[in-house]
């Protein structure tokens, strides 16, 4: 049976299909709900150095910026890649929910970080955007989400976030709430 999550905070849910564990690592494969008018959620412009991801829609409308080209996909376009050390974000801007599978390569620990995020907004600890209240669940997540920012040296970046993570966990913050 397919392990199914919903954030209570942007009320998106994943469906995994294939995870990391049952891959040995090759690929996490999930359906991704987005709700509708969400784009106030929208995830901020990142790359992964590590992570070749992939996006088919499956319903509705997935707003997508890879670099400086931004699209619209729906379930007629094709299964769009973003390789490593692209930056991308993505949204729904529709009035409806938005489904799409998404496909990593390799995840990593990725899972951990979808995961933890959907527990805090379920316990209340994530805003509106689906950031953590406390900035030591931050550090902690985003050494699992393994994203980067374009402005920061990403090495630098990927040290605090290690750091910083390594610190929230001897703080007690761990992704078993």
């Amino acid at each position: 049976m397919n392990e199914k999550i919903k954030n209570y905070a942007t009320g998106d849910s994943i469906e995994f299909l294939q995870t990391a564990t049952e891959t040995s690592g090759e690929v996490s494969r999930f359906i991704m709900t987005l709700s509708a008018n969400s784009s106030w959620a929208k995830s901020p412009m990142h790359f992964h150095p590590y992570q070749k991801e992939t996006f088919k829609v499956v319903s509705g409308e997935l707003n997508l910026k890879i670099g400086n080209q931004q699209m619209v996909l729906n379930a007629s376009s094709g299964k769009v890649v973003v390789e490593k050390f692209v930056s991308h974000s993505f949204w729904n801007g529709t009035n409806s929910e938005t489904t799409f599978l998404a496909e990593i390569y390799s995840p990593r620990n990725i899972e951990k970080g979808l995961r933890l995020t959907y527990k805090l907004s379920q316990q209340g600890k994530v805003n509106r955007n689906n950031l953590p209240f406390n900035p030591f669940y931050t550090l902690l997540l985003m050494s699992y989400f393994d994203s980067y920012f374009r402005l920061i040296p990403w090495k630098l970046q990927r040290f605090l976030f290690m750091q910083g993570g390594k610190l929230a966990m001897f703080l007690g913050y761990t992704d078993e709430l």
